[in-house]
């Protein structure tokens, strides 16, 4: 009986070291499921506004909302990133200088962004 019982103690402590071992490579617990802003019913918008031919001046907005929010509605997250003459990302900046999701997505071209 004593053999049954180390085994059984066994299995169960090797059951409960692997669901922590789970638990700690995927960063949620067993049977949690991860969640994206897809999940979350989130809309995203991008303008693009060209700029030079060697990409100085470039402009993208990426405008952010929960879904079927109207673009006049202030309820959107706005981001400007602006580009380099690399044609590179040189500056992020926010609409209101956050994050905050209190933006008009139709106003982002005269928005004031840090």
């Amino acid at each position: 009986m004593s053999r049954v019982w180390m085994w059984l103690s066994g299995a169960f402590c090797g059951i409960l070291l692997a669901s922590f071992t789970l638990q700690s490579q995927a960063g949620n617990f067993p049977g949690e499921q991860p969640v994206y802003s897809r999940d979350q019913g989130r809309q995203s918008r991008l303008f693009y506004v060209a700029g030079g031919s060697d990409g100085a001046e470039k402009v993208e907005y990426i405008c952010t909302a929960d879904s079927g929010v109207a673009t006049s509605a202030a309820r959107w997250q706005v981001t400007r990133l602006t580009y380099d003459t690399s044609d590179r990302v040189s500056t992020i900046q926010w609409a209101g200088g956050n994050d905050a999701f209190d933006q008009i997505c139709d106003n982002r071209a005269s928005l004031t962004y840090s």
